[in-house]
């Protein structure tokens, strides 16, 4: 069991390797941009972003213009709303200079500038339309429409990047999509882990991205992911099956205690490092915070450790008090899991709103249900059986 969950961990850290290196665009959208992008720019970089955006650019480095497609789905069917900008002061929300693509409900678009500042990123004041002056930056097109062919929504927009205020070799981008809007304001996007990195740095002159850390830290949460699900959410409730059906009836085992004893320990010790992985993810990540879920995660960890203790104190079978320690470990033990179960769909929610985490560990739960119900329905069987026996005889 134990190998087999260190192989788990291994595939792990193998599977979301790739995310740490950015993709090229599709086809589709490279050729949509360069029907939009003018053809004195040929364009230089064409990537597949977070949020499932692709974006296309060329970069004139003696006007210094930044020609830019954008596109991406807008999620919600009547309205939305989809930005890109770029950030003199680093590779965050607050300080970007925007242009954003608003959906109104009756189909048409409008396409402002945006100077996105602390104020209005804490929603103390309204993000409102700038001019040139207020922005800091010229934009000399906003432009959104929609793409049929591709079911894209496309922003295609140009600015002059002052030599002062960016360097063309470490220029941060940012962009975002959401849902919700008030008249032409956008609303608060979606709190999920790919709409707070939705940034990066690159070089204008060479096209390479050089924020990486943003990169690494996807992967890094990917695996921590990996690891509570294997750890928490599938071998602590293999253990618990095993006390329960295995231990006399309906399937005795005469292995069921060390079975179940390396399920808990292991599940235990991988769903720690799991745990310890996210205290470091959540101290490295400033921008944000996932209270209920780092709380939740503490409190598993918690109790887990109780656990794990109090299993080495357990009385005697034979002394008094192990009737009222079964009871307390009992009720500890499910109340973990319950716990678990909140804590994981939460994080899947946070890290991956296409569903497709939930929808696999919805399988692994169904798989160690029907598991369950099939013991439980054979226990009774068996059961009503023996009892039906006893009262012939």
């Amino acid at each position: 069991m134990m190998k087999f969950a260190l192989l788990l961990l291994a595939a792990a850290v193998l599977l979301s390797a790739p995310l740490a290196t950015a993709h090229s665009c599709s086809q589709g959208f490279q050729k949509l941009a360069e029907t939009k992008l003018p053809n004195s720019t040929p364009i230089q970089s064409c990537r597949s972003k977070t949020l499932g955006a692709e974006l296309a650019w060329s970069f004139n480095s003696t006007s210094r213009r930044l020609h830019v497609a954008f596109g991406a789905r807008l999620r919600h069917e009547d309205t939305g709303w989809m930005a890109w900008g770029v950030n003199p002061d680093g590779p965050q929300m607050a300080g970007t200079r925007a242009v954003i693509g608003v959906k109104h409900k009756n189909g048409t678009f409008e396409c402002h500038k945006y100077n996105v500042t602390a104020m209005t990123k804490s929603r103390r004041c309204p993000l409102v339309p700038a001019d040139d002056e207020d922005v800091g930056v010229e934009f000399s097109r906003c432009e959104m429409e929609y793409d049929p062919g591709l079911e894209y929504h496309v922003i295609v927009t140009a600015v002059v990047l002052p030599a002062k205020k960016f360097n063309s070799s470490e220029t941060n981008v940012v962009w975002q999509i959401g849902e919700e809007i008030r008249g032409n304001e956008p609303l608060m996007h979606p709190k999920s882990i790919n709409n707070f990195d939705s940034t990066e740095t690159i070089d204008l002159d060479s096209t390479q991205i050089i924020s990486y850390t943003r990169h690494q830290r996807s992967r890094l949460r990917i695996v921590h992911g990996i690891v509570n699900i294997v750890g928490w959410g599938t071998l602590l409730p293999s253990g618990v099956i095993v006390s329960r059906y295995m231990r006399i009836f309906p399937v005795p085992c005469k292995n069921w205690y060390d079975i179940h004893v390396t399920c808990q320990t292991s599940g235990y010790i991988i769903g720690s490092a799991g745990w310890a992985l996210g205290l470091w993810l959540g101290k490295a990540s400033h921008n944000y915070k996932f209270n209920i879920h780092n709380t939740a995660g503490l409190l598993i960890f918690i109790f887990a450790t109780i656990q794990m203790l109090a299993w080495r104190l357990r009385p005697h079978p034979s002394d008094g008090y192990r009737m009222y320690w079964n009871m307390y470990h009992h009720f500890l033990g499910y109340s973990i899991l319950a716990l678990v179960f909140f804590n994981i769909f939460l994080g899947i929610k946070i890290l991956e709103p296409e569903h497709v985490w939930k929808w696999a560990y919805i399988g692994v739960l169904g798989a160690l249900g029907s598991l369950a119900i099939t013991f439980e329905l054979f226990g009774w069987i068996k059961f009503l059986q023996q009892n039906s026996s006893s009262k012939q005889g």
